[in-house]
């Protein structure tokens, strides 16, 4: 099991020093030099700008609060079809194996363990072999849905919580467990799992390189 590292957060709160975003750079241009990127997050001008001085392709899909389903839809949008139709509008309808790699942030951390495990799975088949997710998991002592906000990348090893609408990122999820977050990528490599002094973890983990897709 990959040991959790401690890291010190810098004295301004919203800003910190991150110990995965480099790795995570090195890894989806390894596996592609033009590497296609998912970002979870809430759309960030300066993180596109950021990501395509380094040669990758962004997509940004702001995941909506309701919960998700296995297809990767929100129950919510599921249910907005005309007539009550229940119709697919999931927004993460891409083919398997069209990223490099994923910038979760927060988004995993919202959902309840039981919706996040299909929904690592689903993050799982858009990767290409060799692909990362980074992930953070706020833990502050037992506050449940804090806290949330933009992620902005102020370069390779460093990162800003920006506040934002909290209407889009309402969660009332407690804060999850280091084993729950093993269980959770427990088809992937952890490359690492980094505790910063607020006890928000930060988690970058690989699709293993297997000779065949499954």
């Amino acid at each position: 099991m990959t040991p959790v590292t401690s890291v010190q957060q810098t004295t301004n709160d919203s800003t910190f020093a991150s110990q995965c975003l480099g790795e995570f750079l090195t890894r989806v241009l390894k596996v592609d030099p033009h590497p296609a990127v998912l970002d979870l997050g809430v759309l960030c001008g300066a993180n596109i700008a950021f990501l395509g001085e380094k040669g990758c392709r962004v997509s940004v899909e702001s995941l909506p609060s309701g919960p998700i389903r296995k297809d990767g839809a929100s129950a919510e949008a599921l249910s907005l079809g005309p007539g009550g139709a229940k119709l697919p509008t999931s927004p993460l309808k891409y083919p398997p194996g069209s990223f490099s790699g994923v910038l979760a942030w927060d988004a995993i951390a919202r959902m309840p363990l039981q919706q996040a495990t299909p929904f690592a799975e689903i993050l799982r088949s858009l990767l290409l072999d060799g692909g990362v997710i980074l992930a953070h998991f706020p833990g502050a002592a037992g506050r449940p849905g804090a806290p949330a906000g933009r992620y902005r990348i102020l370069g390779d090893d460093r990162l800003k919580l920006e506040p934002t609408d909290m209407r889009l990122l309402a969660s009332s999820q407690p804060p999850y467990q280091n084993r729950e977050i093993y269980m959770l990528f427990s088809r992937f490599e952890i490359v690492r799992l980094s505790q910063l002094k607020s006890g928000t973890r930060e988690v970058l983990v690989a699709r293993p390189r297997l000779s065949g897709r499954s």
